[in-house]
């Protein structure tokens, strides 16, 4: 019988912490969470390191803040912290939970701290470390549901027509729980995960669009300022729009891209087209369902 750890999730309310989690204590070992809801604050040195104190391994997750005055500052505070916390408590293992892309020390907007983490973490002496770097998270079309409850299609600021891998947390969540546990550890130091496959935006519309009783959906792509003042006038920051639109530019001047190519280690389950159905439907039906 495998010996059950302690593990270390932050952000275990998010949407691949709380599936880490879900999975490690249904395999019987303990977690130690790390959210406003346990009571384990990221702002919290002292909190951080009696969480880690004595655990078998961590995985580290910066929250996106999209109310963030500065995201690449704030980023780079809690990012101190967690740093902080695993140095002075030894742990032995780390899966640090990053983004393709965040080999670039520019132009990738909020991947950008995370390239600042994995940087510093790279630069402690971490007996087993791995930057796990999914794509495009599925959850991202999330954002999208207002603008298509009230106008009938989906807009962001990304080209229609350039294949971008995507993935859905439950899947990074999965992979993210495995390599927690794996005896012996024989991970590289940077691992991708690309999704099922690669879609364009014009064809998630429709996928997305099919999900919702509307299989013709259309897709537009915002110029970068009217996708900025949609995202200031929903309520982002300034910084955090400013940092989207960055990424977006990038990505549609095809100055971005995974490091890898897809391969069976690299490539995930869940389709989008299982994504609208289980998880963009619901949410889209439940805010057709308020009253206006």
């Amino acid at each position: 019988m495998k010996a059950k750890k302690t593990l270390v999730v932050t952000g275990v309310t998010g949407n691949v912490g709380k599936v880490v989690a879900e999975q490690l204590r249904a395999q019987g070992h303990q977690v130690r969470g790390v959210s406003r809801s346990t009571g384990v604050s990221l702002e919290d040195l002292p909190a951080l390191i009696k969480t880690c104190s004595g655990a078998d391994a961590a995985l580290l997750v910066i929250p996106p803040e999209i109310k963030a005055r500065d995201l690449r500052k704030r980023q780079n505070e809690i990012g101190a912290k967690l740093l902080a916390a695993v140095k002075q408590t030894g742990i032995k293992r780390v899966v640090f939970l990053s983004s393709v892309n965040a080999q670039f020390p520019e132009g990738t907007g909020p991947i950008l701290g995370l390239h600042d983490m994995e940087e510093r973490l790279n630069g402690l002496d971490i007996p087993e470390l791995v930057h796990l770097r999914p794509a495009y998270f599925m959850e991202n079309h999330l954002r999208g549901i207002g603008i298509i409850a009230q106008a009938g299609f989906y807009g962001t600021a990304f080209r229609p027509d350039a294949p971008l891998p995507m993935i859905a947390a439950c899947d990074i969540g999965a992979k993210a729980a495995e390599l927690l546990l794996e005896e012996p550890f024989r991970q590289p130091r940077v691992r991708e995960l690309l999704g099922p496959r690669d879609y364009t935006m014009l064809e998630a519309a429709r996928i997305l669009g099919s999900a919702i009783g509307n299989p013709g959906m259309n897709y537009a792509q915002f110029s970068y300022e009217d996708a900025r003042k949609g995202m200031v006038g929903a309520g982002l920051s300034a910084s955090y729009a400013e940092a989207i639109v960055e990424i977006s530019r990038s990505f549609n001047e095809g100055k971005v891209h995974p490091t890898e190519k897809r391969s069976e280690q690299n490539t995930t389950p869940t389709t989008l087209e299982d994504f609208a159905q289980k998880i963009f439907r619901k949410q889209y039906e439940a805010v057709e369902s308020k009253p206006t």
